[in-house]
């Protein structure tokens, strides 16, 4: 296992705990993937955990105040 799998296991768990019963777990893993995709390469590697959670927290809470049913967004690469 890698460092950034760990950080993407660990930032989703966490995030899953905080959405719990808001937004289905497979959905917040998909996102927190598809928001390290962005980063990977674009941040220093000691605030990747950070920026992951932060990225994809704004992403999770964005979708559940759409108007209409929320979409998982997709990676930007």
């Amino acid at each position: 296992m890698t460092v950034r799998s760990r950080l993407t296991d660990e930032v989703t768990t966490w995030l899953t705990g905080e959405f719990a019963g808001r937004m289905p777990a497979e959905a917040i893993k998909v996102v927190v993937r598809a928001a390290g995709r962005d980063l990977d390469g674009r941040v220093v590697p000691d605030e990747h955990g950070d920026l992951l959670y932060r990225v994809a927290r704004a992403r999770l809470v964005r979708m559940l105040s759409a108007p209409d049913e929320p979409h998982i967004p997709r990676s930007r690469r």
